[in-house]
């Protein structure tokens, strides 16, 4: 059958012949290779990655310090009593006055109690705010500030206008079964 064939149509079916074994040497060698090179980039881009986590370690593990610090032997009475007597001291030490303490007030689940505080405080705004945020960073991982409400009341007597912060905190606590 070749012999009846041209030069020119031996050397199209070479070519056709040569294109084809360049596509089934592809597919058994090379594809294999490529595959294996993107996994590798893939590899190399998460150990990259795990290497510039680790770095993050140290300050992760002083993070979990400080919440279990927080959370060791923390009842509900306790947060209560730890704030009171912190924003107790703030007040003394910033010429403010704490005009209301809360009473607890304690929701409970099946798996989660929560217990919520409501301080009035009577002071100058930067004070006030220093409290607030100061309150915020000490207890982050004991009680969350839920809201901050600042307002104003008139004295009758002296005429003058009192600035006031109302606090409401959260304290919540899951309950192990």
């Amino acid at each position: 059958m070749l012999e009846k064939l041209t030069y020119n149509q031996k050397g199209l079916l070479l070519l056709i012949a040569l294109v084809l074994f360049f596509i089934v040497g592809y597919g058994f060698t090379f594809s294999d290779t490529i595959v294996l090179i993107e996994q590798i980039d893939e590899k190399e881009k998460k150990i990259t990655w795990l290497k510039e986590k680790e770095k993050d370690l140290p300050v992760l593990k002083q993070k979990m310090a400080e919440f279990e610090k927080a959370y060791t032997n923390s009842d509900s009475s306790s947060v209560r009593d730890k704030l009171t007597a912190y924003i107790s001291a703030y007040a003394d030490a910033n010429n403010c006055l704490v005009t209301e303490i809360p009473l607890n007030t304690n929701y409970k689940n099946s798996n989660l109690k929560v217990q919520t505080n409501t301080f009035t405080v009577k002071g100058g705004y930067k004070t006030l705010v220093s409290l607030l945020h100061l309150l915020e960073l000490d207890f982050k991982y004991v009680s969350k500030t839920m809201s901050a409400k600042f307002y104003t009341v008139k004295e009758i007597q002296t005429k003058k206008r009192n600035l006031y912060l109302t606090i409401i905190t959260q304290s919540f606590e899951q309950k192990i079964n």
